[in-house]
This record gives C-alpha cells, sequence and structure tokens, in this order.
C-alpha cells in the first residue's frame, strides 16, 4: 500500500508542477471587444430599460429624427440588417405609436416610414440621454483616447467577417 500511495503522491506532484500553458484572456482582443461590449449592452440598458428601447430601436428612431421620412428599405441599409429583421422592428415601434408607415407616392409597393408626434418628443429626450451616456464613457477614457477607440473600432469593422487564416478545416 506505501508504495501505490508514493505513485500516487508522485503523480499528483508531476502533473501539478508541469507547465499549463495559460490562455491569458485578459490579453487577447477578441475577449476583450466581447467583455466592452458586454458592459455597453449594461450601461445602455441601465439607461434605456426603463423606456423599453434596445439600441437597434433607438437607432431607427435617431434616424427618422435625422431624416423625417426614410423608406424601409433605406433603413435596411443605414442599419446593415436584414429586410425581415426590419419589419418586426418597425411593428414593435409602430404598435408604440411612436412610428407610422405610409406608402410612397412614387413607388406603391415602398413604404415610407416617419415618427408621430409622440415618437418625435420621445425620440428628443432619448438622444438627448445617449448623448449623456456617451459623454460619461470619458470618466474612464479621455477625450483623446475616445476618438482614438472610435477610429480604431471603425476601422476593425471594415475587416473581412471570414478572415483568411491557414488552418485545417475540421
Amino acid at each position: 500500500m506505501t508504495t501505490k500511495k508514493r505513485t500516487r503522491t508522485t503523480s499528483r506532484t508531476r502533473v501539478a508542477t508541469e507547465p499549463i500553458q495559460r490562455l491569458r484572456l485578459e490579453d487577447l482582443l477578441g475577449y476583450n471587444l466581447r467583455r466592452a461590449h458586454v458592459v455597453q449592452r449594461a450601461r445602455f440598458a441601465s439607461v434605456f430599460g426603463p423606456y423599453r428601447i434596445r439600441p437597434v430601436q433607438l437607432s431607427i428612431l435617431g434616424l427618422l429624427h435625422e431624416k423625417p421620412k426614410l423608406k424601409q428599405s433605406e433603413l435596411i441599409k443605414a442599419l446593415e440588417i436584414k429586410a425581415a429583421n426590419i419589419v418586426a422592428l418597425l411593428n414593435e415601434l409602430e404598435q408604440r405609436n411612436l412610428i407610422v408607415r405610409q406608402r410612397t407616392s412614387a413607388d406603391r409597393r415602398s413604404r415610407a416610414v416617419a415618427l408621430t408626434p409622440v415618437g418625435r418628443k420621445l425620440t428628443g429626450e432619448l438622444l438627448a440621454l445617449h448623448a449623456s451616456l456617451e459623454e460619461s464613457v470619458t470618466e474612464y477614457l479621455s477625450v483623446t483616447e475616445r476618438d482614438d477607440l472610435l477610429r480604431l473600432l471603425k476601422k476593425f469593422r471594415r475587416a473581412p467577417t471570414a478572415p483568411d487564416l491557414d488552418y485545417d478545416e475540421p
């Protein structure tokens, strides 16, 4: 029995002392992008949750605030989302009386989207809140760091979504 115990102890010791190659998450760009996204989503939810507004909805309302009438196709292009997704989003906003959809006179198949008076008022409030949220980032980053981060994120968004890597596919 003593021999077995020594063997087990020796095995455990050997396993415990072997160097472990660690994945250093804190040094990985993808990991930090994901964690930063989680932080920003939580910050957004804490401010806009009481209004029942999600980021994509605020984007739609903001675009309509800038340009009072947009075609659904223009929203799809600006937001880079699928046509099927825009319909559900617009349905939600329309049910809340924040937007209205109308057929355009030029093309009967096309629909223009506009804010209702209620939507315009709420969007003004939401955009002011969003400006404050954006400005609050400077509590953690200087204005220069914020501008650098924004510039780098915009640059990274141009990266291919399917990188050309040299690896063996499963």
